[in-house]
């Protein structure tokens, strides 16, 4: 396991939160496909789907609080979208080089150094903005 559920920073937004923790849920189980694969007991192809359900999941992530931001005219719009984008662009090009390369160390390393670090900071300063802004709008 990478993280524990509850080590992730909680917004005033309970949709966001659960967003947050089902990411974190398959965050994990990649991380934890990979580690097996190190020792001998997972396959690639574990590693592929789980990878695979990581994308789609961020990508869903990041389009619904996009939706949300842009419904109720969030005044930071651009920057948050921006660093969404950055981390889209990030995970388009590991993407890539995980279809070329099949190297779990490369998907490893993007998640521990990368990934995660700028998740918990963005959830910590953007999100906690963000939600905050929406929860007048918004009832959970």
């Amino acid at each position: 396991m990478l993280l524990d559920i509850s080590e992730i920073p909680r917004v005033a937004l309970e949709r966001m939160n659960k967003v947050h923790e089902e990411e974190i849920k398959i965050l994990n189980r990649l991380y934890d496909s990979i580690q097996k694969y190190e020792r001998g007991q997972g396959s690639l192809e574990e590693i592929d789907k789980n990878f695979k359900d990581f994308l789609e999941d961020v990508t869903a992530h990041f389009s619904s609080e996009q939706q949300m931001m842009e419904e109720f005219n969030f005044f930071a719009f651009p920057m948050h979208k921006g660093e969404h984008d950055i981390v889209l662009g990030q995970l388009e090009n590991l993407k890539k080089r995980w279809e070329k390369d099949k190297d779990p160390s490369l998907v490893k390393a993007y998640i521990e150094s990368e990934f995660l670090p700028w998740l918990m900071n963005h959830i910590q300063t953007m999100d906690t903005v963000t939600a905050h802004f929406l929860s007048h709008f918004i009832r959970d």
